[in-house]
């Protein structure tokens, strides 16, 4: 058996829902300027190699809401100048007078799974309770992959729980050191 101490650190990648985290975030009155790299770090751990943070969100038409599109547009920037982390985004859809996210889920899903079946990484953490992600989790496990899913307890659906290898229930003292 070789030495445990010689083999190399488990690549390691981080996919975040921004949007439940931020809600998550702000349902629990705790700081929503999440620092994604210093959180990603902090969920891989020191015994594993951050490889990338995937971040996805939705933003708004830049035409139609002009106004509200600026105000992401500092967001995006700040998000895109933190080291090792991607920004991917999908268009909110005016829905009932409401914007909601469509297609985020999906993109999340399918690069977990894609990036799996590349050999992309050995373990990813996806930061998400949203139960649709589910089937995803299992595919990545399929492929040989192990999976962690970080939530808040107000945010954890049973099926992504269930499906994961592992959790970790996000907090505020867990938040404490990532901004």
């Amino acid at each position: 058996m070789p030495d445990p101490g010689l083999l190399p650190p488990e690549r390691a990648m981080v996919f975040i829902d921004a949007m439940n985290l931020y809600e998550s975030l702000g349902a629990e009155n705790i700081n929503t300027n999440v620092e994604y790299y210093k959180f990603a770090c902090k969920l891989v751990g020191a015994q594993r190699r951050l490889i990338r943070c995937h971040v996805y969100t939705g933003a708004y038409d830049q035409a139609r809401e002009p106004g509200r599109y600026a105000g992401q547009v500092r967001y995006f920037n700040k998000v895109q100048a933190m080291p090792f982390v991607t920004l991917k985004m999908r268009p909110l859809v005016l829905r009932g007078g409401t914007y909601i996210q469509k297609g985020v889920d999906t993109l999340l899903a399918t690069d977990m799974v894609s990036m799996a079946f590349l050999n992309h990484y050995e373990i990813a953490f996806v930061v998400s309770g949203d139960g649709d992600l589910a089937p995803a989790v299992d595919a990545v496990k399929a492929a040989g992959k192990q999976i962690i899913v970080a939530a808040f307890p107000r945010s954890r659906s049973t099926a992504v729980g269930n499906a994961a290898d592992h959790e970790i229930i996000l907090s505020s003292a867990y938040m404490a050191d990532c901004y």
